[in-house]
């Protein structure tokens, strides 16, 4: 931009010169022509002499020569005008691009600047990053370390569980080798008592008994399907409700409910019972009992989310199953060594009772209220009831139910024929159900005017010959229906109007336990 400004001062200069040597010419002719023009006016004074023509010729052609001076001098001053006129164009976009220029460099200027205070702005965050990620680093060490110190404390309080537990099975298993104690001298007692009572007759009803080869499914001596009409002892068991009750065979039976205990009695025959066993181990209360046909093992499910298994000879626990998130509300024999359990956190689980571990769960996304086993068509084939109304078949093999169908209410309980081929249902819309499991149809319903489902678990079964169908109802009252007519056959009023939780039918046909609400458990004969 200096280069073209001291270029237009230099040309403006020598147009300058130029035309101060034009100037005195011009000013020479101008006093020449006044001169002559007044020459002109006034006449010549003489006829005048020869000098003066000369010096008038030599005057002519000096105008003459100004004139042509003075031409050229217009014709430079034109193209030096025209010159001016392309250097103040030139000038002129020179300066507005000078202004662009400006305005790009204030910009640019501006950009740097808010560059540099980002610049700035990022350098001391990412030294805060990097102080922070020291920080961080230095809590992931302290954290790494905590870590491996509460790893090393819970493999120690780990180590220190399994001995408390070992102690603790120590202590109860010498509970229980002194309740065997104690048993083994009650039996020896009532052994010789009733030595000292037996008579001709009770031997040859003995006799008649041991001939009679009728037997139900679980291999107990079969006397046939007796109505009970009365009850034989009615008595307290437990400290609070009793979930269950179940015959183990013709004389003992166990219970199980919210003490957290199982209690196994024995009948005398006469209307009493002892307690003869007592197997612990449960932190809540037992939901539902049940044994294997060789009346070796029983199982027990419980709301502390476990399943215990004992051993019936010895009464030793055996194995704590552990699995479930929410308390397991029912459970069964499966097969050969397994056991299958449902839960309210709505899976259902099949244990391996060899390894004591669970070897399939299956997810019906229901609450199961109860399991049925033993089904006649398949060995692998059992049924669950949910709280969503449905009726799942599953097969172990698979994750999927193979059947499923639709009921009128909440299912609360189910039991299998002896055949296998049929299967009692209880709902909660007070009815209970006889399904043909060939085909999946309803073959019989049984109800009554005031019979009404005692809870979500309560439990419905069949008699030792399938000839009759129990249920409790919530008032209190035992229904009695003929299996095959549908008829109410008996009604047993208690004395109390506590909802009957749970029966079982004796497995040689004759007698029927009862479990209640408030502690109670009555024999009706």
């Amino acid at each position: 931009m200096s280069d073209y400004k001291q270029l237009i001062v230099q040309r403006l200069e020598e147009v300058k010169q130029a035309n101060r040597q034009t100037a005195t010419f011009i000013n020479n002719y101008a006093k020449i022509a006044e001169s002559l023009a007044k020459n002109h006016k006034y006449g010549p004074r003489s006829s005048g002499t020869l000098q003066d023509n000369e010096e008038l010729s030599r005057v002519k052609t000096e105008m003459a020569e100004l004139y042509r001076s003075k031409c050229q001098n217009d014709q430079m001053l034109i193209n030096a005008n025209h010159s001016i006129i392309e250097y103040e164009k030139k000038t002129t976009v020179l300066i507005t691009e000078k202004s662009k220029l400006e305005a790009a460099k204030h910009d640019i200027a501006a950009k740097y600047a808010r560059t540099e205070v980002e610049l700035q702005r990022l350098r001391a965050d990412n030294d805060l990053v990097n102080v922070e990620r020291i920080a961080t680093n230095a809590t992931v060490t302290m954290l790494d370390k905590q870590i491996q110190e509460m790893e090393s404390d819970r493999i120690h309080f780990l180590n220190k569980i399994r001995e408390l537990n070992e102690t603790h099975i120590d202590v109860m298993n010498a509970e229980v080798d002194l309740q065997e104690q104690r048993r083994q001298s009650r039996v020896q007692e009532m052994i010789n008592s009733a030595i000292q009572n037996v008579t001709e007759k009770d031997l040859k009803l003995e006799a008649m008994i041991k001939r009679m080869p009728e037997t139900n499914a679980n291999g107990d001596l079969l006397l046939g399907d007796s109505l009970p009409s009365r009850s034989e002892f009615i008595f307290e068991c437990d400290e609070g409700e009793v979930n269950d009750v179940h015959w183990l065979d013709g004389e003992t039976f166990a219970t199980g409910g919210s003490d957290r205990k199982i209690k196994i009695w024995k009948t005398d025959g006469h209307g009493g019972q002892t307690r003869i066993e007592t197997l612990t181990g449960s932190n809540a209360a037992f939901t539902r009992i049940d044994y294997d046909r060789d009346r070796k093992h029983l199982i027990a499910s419980s709301n502390d989310k476990n399943v215990r298994l004992w051993n019936l000879d010895t009464s030793r626990l055996m194995s704590t199953l552990s699995g479930h998130s929410d308390q397991v509300t029912c459970v069964k024999f499966y097969q050969s060594h397994s056991a299958v359990s449902g839960s309210a956190d709505r899976v259902i689980k099949v244990w391996d009772l060899q390894n004591q571990r669970c070897s399939r769960s299956l997810f019906p996304a229901s609450k199961v209220n109860d399991i049925a086993t033993n089904m006649g068509g398949s060995p692998s084939l059992f049924a669950s009831g949910h709280f969503d109304k449905k009726l799942r078949f599953y097969d172990a093999r698979s994750s999927d139910p193979v059947k499923t169908v639709d009921m009128n209410g909440r299912i609360t309980s189910l039991d299998v024929t002896m055949s296998g081929c049929e299967l009692l249902i209880s709902t909660r819309d007070d009815t209970i159900t006889m399904m043909d499991l060939r085909n999946f149809q309803t073959v019989h319903c049984y109800s009554a005017e005031n019979y009404r489902t005692s809870s979500d678990l309560s439990r419905v079964i069949l008699s030792s010959g399938n000839e009759y169908v129990a249920a409790g109802s919530s008032n209190g009252c035992i229904f009695i229906w003929n299996r095959n007519t549908t008829k109410l056959e008996k009604r047993l009023a208690s004395n109390s109007e506590q909802p009957i939780f749970s029966l079982s039918w004796c497995p040689t046909g004759y007698g029927l336990l009862s479990s209640s609400k408030q502690k109670v458990v009555a024999l009706w004969k």
